[in-house]
């Protein structure tokens, strides 16, 4: 059996995913008015949505390649003008 009074079983609600966490955001958002609740979701998804987009559109430069650029730079800096 384990231990001397631990008990294995889930707690009330856990087996269904609901934690206290949960049910302190889900009361914290219900306790808000309508209209903030519903300035508070558009505000999220609307963040949500413009993240989405700069996720796709926004190029990511290489930095391996810049690396390799300095580097380069710096090797050619180091080594005196072959004439």
């Amino acid at each position: 059996m384990g231990k001397a009074g631990v008990s294995f079983r889930p707690r009330a609600g856990e087996a269904a995913g609901v934690t206290p966490v949960t049910v302190a955001v889900l009361g914290a958002l219900l306790a808000l008015p309508a209209d903030n609740m519903l300035q508070f979701l558009l505000g999220f998804t609307f963040g949500n949505v413009v993240g989405m987009y700069l996720a796709q559109n926004y190029d990511i430069p290489n930095l391996a390649k810049k690396l390799e650029e300095i580097k380069k730079d710096l090797e050619a800096k180091k080594k005196p003008p072959s004439s």
